[in-house]
């Protein structure tokens, strides 16, 4: 395993950045391999160890496994109750940029591009689309989601840009 300093992790946008020990270019992180590892987040300056594969969706290299090694203190991750439940992805974190919960909905999806790593859903109620990031599809169990999908959703809002996301997913029947 390769090891570094975690250089950048923004748990709002779900991906940051490790300086690897071997000086070369930082390695791209994304919050599915910080959540497999037990963890919520990193903070800037935590040692870890990686292992890097390919990314499947944009051929690039990423970190695959991590292994946190102390330095800052880790973010424990959250029971999930029936798989469903989540305390606010970076509600631990000293960073402050985490999300609060703002509600539920539910609706259809609107268009989403895998490709991308997002899309939006429209209210049942009629409000205004609703964003969903990749990561919250992926959470879910998903590879992707489609057009006129029937969803069921939290809403969490961002306590940095103050924009809301859709978050605990669940595929209507």
């Amino acid at each position: 395993m390769a090891s570094g300093i975690v250089k950048f992790f923004n748990s709002a946008k779900g991906f940051g950045f490790i300086a690897p020990d071997d000086g070369g270019s930082d390695v791209f992180v994304h919050v599915s391999a910080v959540e497999r590892a037990g963890l919520d987040g990193l903070n800037e300056g935590d040692r870890v160890a990686y292992e890097l594969e390919q990314d499947r969706r944009s051929g690039k290299l990423a970190v695959g496994e991590l292994q946190w090694m102390g330095a800052g203190a880790p973010l424990p991750k959250a029971g999930r109750a029936g798989g469903y439940a989540r305390s606010p992805r970076g509600s631990l974190s000293r960073s402050g940029d985490g999300r609060a919960p703002a509600g539920a909905g539910s609706g259809v999806v609107k268009w989403f591009n895998t490709q991308k790593g997002f899309g939006f859903i429209q209210p049942e109620d009629g409000g205004s689309d609703v964003f969903v990031h990749i990561s919250a599809v992926e959470r879910a169990g998903l590879r992707s989601l489609e057009e006129g999908q029937a969803i069921s959703y939290d809403i969490e809002q961002d306590g940095r840009t103050g924009k809301a996301a859709a978050t605990n997913l669940r595929v209507d029947r």
